[in-house]
């Protein structure tokens, strides 16, 4: 049963993708949304609150299929505002990260290192920066792939 409303959610998508204009697309992020459902699907056995955002989601999709090209900045609004709400609840309750969390985080951390040690270190900001980049960088792309390998990436 749950295979086949996450089926048709998939396909209420691909309807959406097909009748409305590029732009409105990637303001509806649908692969960050498929992604959700999915994650959805496999919680809402065990959670109640991701049973009752997968039934909102699904009457959510199924609202905008219906007013296809007529949608509003009202309804894209809301619909950033559902993905959003959904994202919170399963990284703060499943402790799911999304896509590129780390990568963000220690390639900031890795800048302001590097701009530190370029100048304590070698004189030079220019030094040091792309190798506290390229370090940030580094550890953050194998957290994200650690965390997808463990399946608990958004």
């Amino acid at each position: 049963m749950e295979s086949q409303r996450v089926e048709d959610l998939y396909k209420s998508l691909e309807e959406i993708i097909n009748t409305v204009d590029k732009q409105v697309v990637s303001k509806l992020e649908i692969d960050k949304c498929k992604r959700i459902i999915n994650r959805l699907s496999s919680f809402s056995t065990e959670c109640e609150v991701c049973y009752q955002h997968f039934t909102d989601l699904e009457k959510h999709v199924t609202s905008l299929k219906d007013k296809k090209s007529e949608l509003t900045a009202d309804d894209i609004k809301h619909h950033k505002q559902i993905v959003s709400n959904i994202s919170s609840h399963l990284q703060k309750q499943h402790k799911l990260v999304p896509s590129g969390y780390y990568l963000g985080i220690y390639m900031s951390i890795g800048t302001s290192l590097g701009i530190v040690f370029g100048l304590v270190l070698f004189d030079n900001i220019a030094l040091g920066l792309p190798l506290g980049i390229g370090i940030g960088v580094a550890i953050g792309s194998g957290l994200d792939a650690d965390v997808k390998k463990k399946g608990l990436s958004l």
